[in-house]
């Protein structure tokens, strides 16, 4: 039993032994092998200490980074701060900027509309007054421009007139100085007048009458004496060859006795007749007339200028300008026919006159001025100034009781001055009446009227033919004065004389 037991025991050493061979055969395999492990953590370990440190570095770097960006993010929430309170302080600014916009904006507003609507008042106004200033001005423009025209068609006449007969110049002299000088040389005589000139006389019926007339200007337009055809509305017109057409009235002045009329028709043969220069006419000088006296076509007389300028007062002729008094024989039907000088121009339109033997003629001067105008407007405008005058001589200055002056004096005294006219404002001062307590009236000289723009005024026809045929409405003249002893100079600027009611 015991070897039993010692083989057991044996058995079991071993066993024993071979078991802790095994276990030491394990435990070494199991070192060698965590020994391996061991090993390959330590590689691991050193490649992740290798890495620990490039990451440490790394983080040492990012955090040098964070630390920049915290000291910026400081910074940055600093100036964030201060904009913050820039911000703040800028909308409490703002607001207060814009409340007090708001308030001009508004009181703009109201002062805006106000003026607006004040300036839109101001502006219809100045518009109104603006329009109404044109149409005056577009009419004062359209009077300027006709007078203008009318006085270029009197400078045309005047410069042919002068060019063709320069010899009237002297003429012109002598007939201003008013003397008796020798005749002109005659170029025709009365029958050669009128063979050139017959053809253009024509023959004006009217309801209530008969007158004369002659082509001028053009082919179918006829001048003749304003109460021939004064406001008739059936007017024929005979020619030489007895051919008849109604005619219209184109213009009329009554002031100056002449009237326009157009015919619908007319011979092919008849011509305008030639205007010559009035103002050269002299005392004695031959004139033929030819006109339809009684109705007799075509008829001739002749005779003599007996004076020139003359002032003449008819009762159904509102006549203003100074006439030429003829010693010719006008009978009626022969008013409104043609005056000629013996060069065959017509120097006036002829009249039958006052009934009692004075016969006369409306100057060929102051037609060609009047014409032009009844032509292009149907109207002509005479100057007027405002005032009456009358001539001194020593009958009126004794008649008068004029006691401030010498008897010699000449002159146009000036008598009435009319308010708010021409006169009035250029200062022209009346006489004046003194009554003294005996009941003898006395006259005190104001102002004297002794030349025009040069030219002596001895007495009102001279002022008349000087105003009628040089002077027009808005053309200033220089007037020479005696006034109260001394002699001044006036600028004076006429208007146009009130239209004759028709």
């Amino acid at each position: 039993m015991s070897s039993r037991i010692y083989s057991a025991l044996a058995i079991i050493s071993v066993v024993a032994l071979v078991i802790a061979g095994v276990s030491a055969y394990i435990a070494f395999d199991t070192v060698q092998k965590q020994q391996s492990i061991v090993q390959s953590n330590s590689a691991q370990v050193e490649s992740a200490r290798s890495q620990m440190s490039q990451l440490q570095t790394s983080l040492n770097g990012i955090s040098e980074r964070l630390q920049l960006i915290e000291s910026n993010s400081t910074n940055l929430g600093k100036q964030l701060t201060q904009l913050s309170e820039s911000s703040t302080s800028l909308s409490k600014n703002q607001s207060a900027s814009n409340m007090k916009l708001s308030g001009q904006v508004s009181m703009l507003n109201q002062t805006t509309v106000g003026s607006l609507a004040d300036l839109k008042n101001r502006l219809e106004t100045q518009s109104t007054n603006l329009s109404g200033n044109l149409t005056r001005t577009n009419e004062e423009l359209k009077n300027k421009i006709a007078n203008l025209q009318s006085n270029l068609s009197s400078v045309q006449y005047e410069i042919n007139s002068l060019n063709s007969n320069l010899s009237e110049l002297a003429s012109k002299v002598s007939a201003t100085n008013k003397s008796t000088t020798p005749p002109e040389q005659v170029t025709k005589t009365p029958r050669d007048v009128y063979n050139a000139a017959y053809k253009s006389v024509v023959v004006i019926r009217t309801p209530v009458g008969q007158g004369s007339g002659f082509i001028y200007n053009r082919s179918d337009l006829i001048a003749t004496d304003w109460h021939v055809v004064t406001n008739e509305t059936s007017i024929e017109v005979q020619f030489y060859d007895r051919s008849r057409s109604n005619a219209t009235i184109v213009g009329t002045d009554a002031y100056s006795d002449v009237a326009i009329i157009r015919v619908a028709n007319h011979p092919a043969d008849v011509k305008p007749l030639e205007l010559g220069n009035s103002s050269a006419l002299y005392i004695g000088q031959q004139v033929i007339a030819i006109g339809n006296p009684l109705g007799m076509a075509e008829s001739l007389s002749s005779g003599f200028v007996s004076q020139v300028n003359q002032q003449i007062n008819l009762q159904d002729v509102p006549i203003i300008i100074p006439v030429l008094q003829l010693d010719v024989t006008i009978a009626p039907g022969s008013s409104g026919g043609p005056l000629f000088d013996l060069s065959g121009k017509v120097v006036g339109i002829t009249n039958a006159g006052t009934g009692q033997g004075f016969n006369f003629a409306v100057p060929s001067n102051v037609v060609k001025r009047v014409g032009a105008s009844l032509i292009t407007k149907g109207v002509y405008s005479h100057p007027y100034f405002g005032f009456s005058a009358i001539n001194l001589s020593p009958e009126t200055i004794r008649a008068l009781n004029i006691t401030n002056i010498k008897p010699t004096q000449t002159g146009l005294l000036i008598t009435n001055v009319t308010p708010g006219l021409p006169a009035a404002k250029a200062g022209l001062t009346p006489a004046a009446l003194i009554i003294e307590p005996n009941t003898t009236h006395t006259f005190l000289a104001k102002d004297i009227i002794l030349a025009v723009n040069g030219e002596p005024m001895l007495d009102f026809s001279d002022w008349q033919v000087y105003i009628e045929e040089h002077v027009s409405p808005g053309q200033t003249v220089k007037l020479t004065l005696w006034r109260s002893g001394e002699t001044v100079t006036v600028d004076i600027t006429p208007i146009e004389r009130p239209q004759y009611p028709s």
